[in-house]
């Protein structure tokens, strides 16, 4: 949004809706390659195959999006054709790689302590990057004093191209020892693949429907959380953005020790199902405790050792909107991670659950379906959060670091940043009470695949 509306020319209406179509768009294509994918990809390995098509359209089409468009001719028409064809290519990129982790989960393992152990692993390395990525771009604000500058762009692109893609080849090379055949398929027998296989999935699949409310809830909430709402949180409400980074860091670090104690201990003995529970209503808990903190005690009290709080003065000593903040951010968002890195492990468990049903492994077709709908709902987090913006007296441009504070600011800012994740849990406690694929029912279908294999094999 900020990059459409900066250097493509966007009105801040168009940019946040530019983003909800490219996130319909990006659902679409999701069937579309889960089907390729399941159809196809089995000889040259499933995985591998998602890995290296999903990097090579990431990296070429994300360099022409955010270091080629705004060096075109100054013509919105020329600009916004040119970001949107590329923006187009890069969403199909964008779902190969989502469909490589499906198939990639699916095929490491079926052992119900060591998915959860996957999804921690992996939720560690996301979180991490994603805190570190955000201490950068709270450097890059001070360094080029705007976020909106084009500077902050460029950087930032570069910096995360080059990670990816030592990441993406690092994956390449680690999974190619499970991305074989027998690995996801139950019978020797050429498995047919066809378009309504989906609608068999999504209407006979009762644990893929629940587990569609409750992530794709939870995604809502968590893209509504986008830079413009951080700026107006930190940058605007607390009253110093370079705060964001550093406050990131702090929390991500002990919340995921939480998520692994609840992925870990209750994921892997008690079931994901319970794990999803447990963190629901943290999140309903801490994140509701820390709207009231924020309405009834002064924000830009908040400081960190080497920062200024929001009135600009030094750090002398954490007060108490500082500690009851972290203390509520950091239970809150070890909640949050416990309900979304169960969501991976859960997906693997509803692949198995449809290999027993169906007797077809059809983790691309499962894993997209459900990317689908997630983002079919997600998507409309910046239209969202532009409609609201827009109606507080923001149609031509968005809040900066800069904007002086209004109470239509803070109640939007504190709605998107908290009270939507509040809404988002109280949907997962109401999708797992119906959720049914708990540790003695994954026993029985793991009892059922292995009985269809030995008659395959027979």
């Amino acid at each position: 949004m900020l990059y459409g509306v900066q250097d493509v020319g966007m009105a801040v209406i168009l940019a946040s809706s530019f983003s909800t179509v490219m996130r319909l768009w990006d659902g679409i294509t999701d069937p579309l390659v889960g089907f390729i994918v399941d159809k196809f990809g089995n000889r040259a390995g499933k995985t591998r195959f998602c890995i290296a098509t999903g990097g090579a359209l990431l990296f070429i089409n994300s360099f022409l999006m955010f270091k080629v468009t705004h060096l075109l001719p100054e013509n919105g028409l020329i600009r916004g054709v040119f970001f949107t064809f590329f923006t187009l290519l890069f969403y199909i990129g964008y779902t190969f790689l989502n469909v490589s982790m499906h198939t990639g989960n699916v095929c490491l393992t079926n052992d119900p302590k060591q998915r959860p152990l996957l999804s921690i692993v992996g939720t560690i390395l996301v979180r991490l990057s994603r805190a570190l990525m955000q201490v950068y771009v709270a450097v890059l604000v001070a360094k080029y004093v705007k976020m909106t500058e084009l500077g902050v762009f460029e950087d930032f692109w570069l910096l995360t191209a080059v990670a990816a893609t030592i990441c993406i080849v690092i994956g390449f090379f680690s999974i190619a020892p499970k991305d074989v055949p027998e690995f996801s398929i139950i019978s020797k027998k050429k498995q047919t693949v066809k378009i309504k296989d989906y609608v068999r999935v999504l209407r006979e699949n009762r644990p893929l429907q629940m587990m569609i409310v409750s992530a794709a809830t939870d995604k809502l909430a968590a893209s509504c959380r986008i830079s413009a709402i951080s700026v107006v949180v930190y940058g605007i409400i607390i009253g110093n953005f370079e705060l964001n980074g550093g406050w990131s860091l702090y929390t991500t670090v002990i919340g995921l020790i939480m998520m692994t104690l609840g992925i870990g201990a209750i994921g892997g003995k008690m079931g994901l199902k319970r794990a999803v529970q447990l963190g629901s209503w943290g999140v309903v808990i801490f994140n509701a405790l820390a709207i009231l903190l924020f309405i009834f005690f002064d924000p830009k009290t908040m400081n960190l050792p080497g920062f200024v709080n929001g009135y600009g003065e030094p750090f002398t000593g954490f007060t108490f909107f500082t500690v009851a903040l972290f203390v509520l951010s950091v239970l809150g968002e070890g909640s949050q991670m416990i309900c979304t890195s169960a969501i991976i492990p859960m997906i693997a468990d509803i692949n198995d659950y449809e290999a027993s049903r169906s007797g077809k492994y059809l983790p691309g077709m499962v894993g997209t379906v459900y990317s689908f709908i997630d983002k079919l709902i997600s998507s409309v987090a910046p239209l969202l959060v532009g409609v609201v913006f827009a109606w507080i007296g923001f149609a031509d441009k968005l809040p900066d670091v800069d904007t002086p504070y209004t109470t239509s600011l803070f109640v939007c800012g504190i709605f998107f940043y908290y009270g939507l994740l509040v809404f988002g849990s109280v949907c997962n406690l109401i999708a797992m009470y119906f959720y049914d694929l708990t540790p003695e029912k994954m026993a029985e279908v793991r009892e059922k695949i292995a009985e269809l294999r030995s008659q395959s094999n027979e």
